[in-house]
């Protein structure tokens, strides 16, 4: 796992560095799908700007879900006797 990479995505920005890590994108790249500058994919993940308007709608459109409404599930499982 890389460094910095934060298991319990809290914030958008958590989310999209996770997301992006995940599956093998670097900043750049992802800069190239959302067509935006990489500083700004730099700010969003280290929670210096948010995206709004259209940019949030193009990170929705890329992860498949919205991050900011995401929680992850927790899961127990018991045991029937």
């Amino acid at each position: 796992m890389p460094r910095g990479y934060n298991i319990n995505p809290i914030t958008l920005g958590d989310y999209l560095k996770q997301y992006r890590l995940e599956n093998g994108y670097t900043t750049f790249e992802l800069s190239l799908e959302l067509d935006v500058y990489q500083t700004t994919i730099y700010k969003w993940e280290n929670n210096e700007s948010n995206p709004k308007g259209k940019n949030l709608n193009k990170i929705i459109e890329f992860m498949g879900y919205d991050p900011r409404i995401h929680k992850p599930i927790n899961t127990k499982y018991y045991e029937l006797n």
